[in-house]
Order: structure tokens, then sequence, then C-alpha cells
């Protein structure tokens, strides 16, 4: 690693940050990636992320849907991974001939958006699959179960959006407050999720609504009950695992809109002279050119050569060093 660093001409020194998988081999305190660079003398104080799409999978692990999950697998694997099975579904969708997607795609645990289109395609396709796991004499109650074909939905509807959030994630040029804002906007959104559940309001679950038109009232009310606490176990796994990331959101949110963040918002290792931070805070919030680069992008703000000397310390190694861009 310190060969890759200098060969890339990267300056140790204005390190601020390390994410990792969270393997031990990364995150071990005494051998691990993260433990050495810090017993290393030529490493500053930084901070060390669990990568946060990484984070997000294992949070989504979280809900806990293994009633519909089984079934689901076994029966897409059983179509699937047998090549006469699969021509033979593939030609019921066809002569059934009612509008209905080709094909069911298969589940790849490697492929993190793959669980999501699995589940809404089976959700589409879920006559066609009752109709062939008859013809091959597989029994299956749980697709003729109204109650479980609900709980089908709902998984459907929740994986959307985890993956609309996973999606948001992924990109060039992802700067870790777009990753922040990206994950809590998440956590508000199921806050909202939740109050709706349980007012019956199911505006933002469309599989759901399409799937309790066949229930009862009081069977619908039992199920809401279920998923509302569900999105609250979701949201909780999701404060807890990004609880640091809540607590360094002053200072992330800095680096996005540094002229309105608070002037003693930026803490070790962002800056090496706090105090001396807090003043050139107080000279950047007057600086108007200034203002009119930031309008252009958060990196080009950064990388601008427009800086007078006092605030070219934020990205040089003054009180607020590069190391904070």
């Amino acid at each position: 690693m310190m060969a890759a660093f200098a060969k890339a001409n990267l300056p140790i020194p204005k390190l601020t940050a390390i994410a990792t998988d969270g393997a031990p081999a990364m995150i071990g305190s005494v051998n691990g990636l993260v433990g050495l660079c810090k017993a290393d003398q030529t490493f500053p104080d930084f901070w060390n992320f669990h990568c946060i799409i990484h984070r997000e999978q294992l949070v989504s692990k979280s809900l806990n849907l293994n009633n519909v999950m089984k079934p689901v697998m076994e029966i897409v694997n059983y179509i699937r991974t047998h090549a006469l099975n699969h021509r033979q579904f593939r030609n019921l969708i066809a002569e059934l001939d009612q509008g209905l997607p080709g094909d069911l795609p298969l589940h790849c645990t490697v492929r993190w958006l793959s669980k999501s289109k699995v589940f809404s395609r089976f959700f589409e396709l879920l006559d066609a699959v009752k109709l062939f796991m008859e013809e091959k004499d597989k029994d299956y109650p749980e697709l003729s179960d109204l109650e479980w074909i609900m709980d089908l939905a709902f998984s459907v509807d929740m994986l959307c959006h985890l993956d609309r959030l996973n999606l948001t994630l992924q990109g060039k040029l992802k700067m870790l407050p777009d990753l922040v804002q990206s994950v809590f906007a998440f956590v508000n959104k199921l806050k909202l999720f939740e109050a709706h559940i349980q007012k019956g309001d199911l505006t933002h679950f469309h599989t759901l609504l399409k799937a309790s038109e066949q229930v009862t009232s009081a069977a619908l009310k039992k199920k809401r009950d279920r998923y509302a606490t569900l999105v609250a176990n979701l949201h909780e796994s999701f404060v807890t695992r990004f609880c640091d990331l809540q607590l360094k959101r002053p200072q992330i949110t800095f680096l996005v809109d540094p002229f309105n963040a608070e002037t003693d918002c930026l803490k070790a290792p962002l800056v090496t002279d706090e105090a001396a931070a807090e003043l050139e805070m107080i000279d950047l919030c007057e600086e108007d050119q200034l203002k009119a680069v930031l309008r252009e992008g958060t990196v080009e703000f950064w990388k601008s050569r427009c800086l007078p000397s006092r605030v070219l310390a934020l990205s040089t190694g003054g009180a607020i060093d590069q190391r904070s861009a």
C-alpha cells in the first residue's frame, strides 16, 4: 500500500479517512489495515468508515422476510436451474398470452440488486408460477394463500425502496456528503412509511395495495400492524448502523456548504488547529466571490484556484488542510 501511495504521489499527511468493507483483515485493531495505519507514525489521525453501500446491504438483511424468501427462492431455483423446466415455463407464459414478462430472472446473492427484480417478476408471474408448479405436482400452498401473497407484495415494495437507495449510493463523483444525505433521507422515509402503514395509507406500497384488495379488512389490519413493526425495526437498524455518521454530520455538512456551517464544527482529524480554524471559518463566510464558485459545484469549489491565501489553507495544509476537502 505504501508503494502504491508513493507511485501515485499521494501525500499521506493529508489523509482524513479510510473506508473498508468491515472484514477483520481491514478493521482489526492490531493486525488489520486500520490498526496498522494507526500504529504507523507516518499516518495522521483519521476517520475509519465501514463502506456505506455494504452497511446498507447488511441493514437490509434485518428485514425479516424468511417466510417469503424461502419458498420464492426454492421455486425460482427449481424453474431456472433445470433447462427443461425453464424452457417449459417460458412456453407456458407464451401460451397464456396475457402480456406477461417473458421469463423469471435467476437470483444471485453477489448482485445485490437482483433480489428485488426476482421478487417483482415473481409477483407479476404469480398465476403462471402457480399453474406450472401444479403441473409439476409440486405442492406450494403459499401460492394460494392470500395472506402470504400480501407478505410477498410487501416484500416486493420494500426491496424496491431499498434498491432505489442502493442505486443512489452508486455512481461516479459521489462524495461522502452525497452518500450520507441519501442514507438519512431514507431513514426519514422509513418513519413516513411506518406512519402511513399504521393509518392504512398504502400510497408508497403499490404492490401491497393491489394485493390487499383480495383480503378482509380484519386480515388487512392485522397485516398492517406487522408491516409497521417490520419497518420500525428496519428504521432502528439503520439508525444503529449509521450512528457514527450522524455524529459526524456537522463536519460532513461543512464540505457541502462551508459558508453556513457552524464555526466550531471542524474538529480533528479534519483540522490541525481548531482555534485557527474557527477564525478562518469567519473569514470564509464573508468571501462573496467564493460563494459564486460554490454554486458551480462542490468539487469545483474545492479545486478552485481562486481561493485567497487564508482560505487556500482549507486545501493546502493550513489550519484547515486539504484533508478536509
